[in-house]
C-alpha cells in the first residue's frame, strides 16, 4: 500500500486557514494538524494567522458620530416635540377629518356635489383620517407616509385656490379643511420637517456667497 503524497506548505496553509474558520472537516483538519506538527515555517504561519484573527474579531468597537448622525437621518426616526404634543394634536385632526367625512360617504352629500362624486371625496378624507391615525399609533411611519399626504393636501390646496379665485366659495367655506393643513403640517414635523436641511444649508451658502462677493468689491 502506497503513502499518501506530502502536503506542500501552501496547500497545507489553505487546510489550516479552512480549519481557523470552521470549513475544513475533520480529516482536513488533522492533514493540516500534522504538518504543522513537523513544519515549523507553517506552525508559524498558523500562530500569525491565529493571533490576526482574534485581534481582528475581537477589535472594540469605536464610535463615529458622523456615521451615527448619517444613519438616524436616513433612518427618519420620529419627532414628537417637547411633551409629546404632535401625536394628540394630529389624532385631533384625523377625528375632525373623519367626522367631516362621513356625511358626504355615507349620505353622498357635499355642498351640491353629485352623490357619486361626495362619496369619492367622503372615501378620500376617511383615508387621510385613517393615515394620520395609523402615525399616531405607529410615528415612526410618518415618513413613509408623508408623500401620500402632501400629495393629497396639494390637490386639496389647488382646488381651494381656483374656488376662491373663480368666487364659487368663501374664504370662511374653505376653513372647514383647517384640520388637514394642521395635520399635514404635524405629520412633516413627526417625520422629522425633511427639506428644512437642503434649505438652510442653501440659505448659508447664498448669504456666504454675498458675503465673499462684497468682500471682493
Amino acid at each position: 500500500m502506497t503513502e499518501p503524497a506530502a502536503l506542500r506548505c501552501d496547500e497545507a496553509q489553505v487546510l489550516v486557514s479552512a480549519a481557523l474558520d470552521g470549513e475544513a472537516s475533520s480529516a482536513e483538519a488533522a492533514i493540516a494538524a500534522a504538518h504543522v506538527d513537523t513544519c515549523e515555517q507553517c506552525a508559524a504561519w498558523q500562530d500569525s494567522v491565529a493571533a490576526l484573527r482574534r485581534r481582528t474579531m475581537l477589535r472594540p468597537g469605536r464610535s463615529d458620530a458622523a456615521f451615527v448622525a448619517q444613519v438616524m437621518s436616513d433612518a427618519r426616526p420620529a419627532r414628537l416635540g417637547r411633551g409629546g404634543w404632535m401625536r394628540p394634536v394630529l389624532a385631533w385632526c384625523a377625528v375632525v377629518i373623519g367626522v367631516q367625512s362621513i356625511g358626504p360617504l355615507v349620505l353622498g352629500e357635499a355642498d351640491g356635489a353629485s352623490a357619486h362624486l361626495a362619496r369619492h371625496l367622503g372615501a378620500s378624507g376617511i383615508a387621510l383620517a385613517l393615515a394620520m391615525l395609523y402615525v399616531v399609533w405607529r410615528p415612526h411611519r410618518a415618513f413613509g407616509l408623508l408623500p401620500f399626504v402632501l400629495a393629497l393636501f396639494a390637490a386639496t390646496a389647488i382646488s381651494i385656490l381656483i374656488d376662491t379665485i373663480a368666487g364659487e366659495r368663501s374664504a370662511l367655506a374653505e376653513s372647514t379643511h383647517l384640520a388637514e393643513l394642521i395635520g399635514t403640517v404635524v405629520l412633516w414635523m413627526m417625520a422629522g420637517s425633511p427639506g428644512t436641511d437642503r434649505l438652510v444649508s442653501w440659505w448659508h451658502h447664498r448669504q456666504a456667497g454675498r458675503g465673499g462677493l462684497r468682500t471682493t468689491r
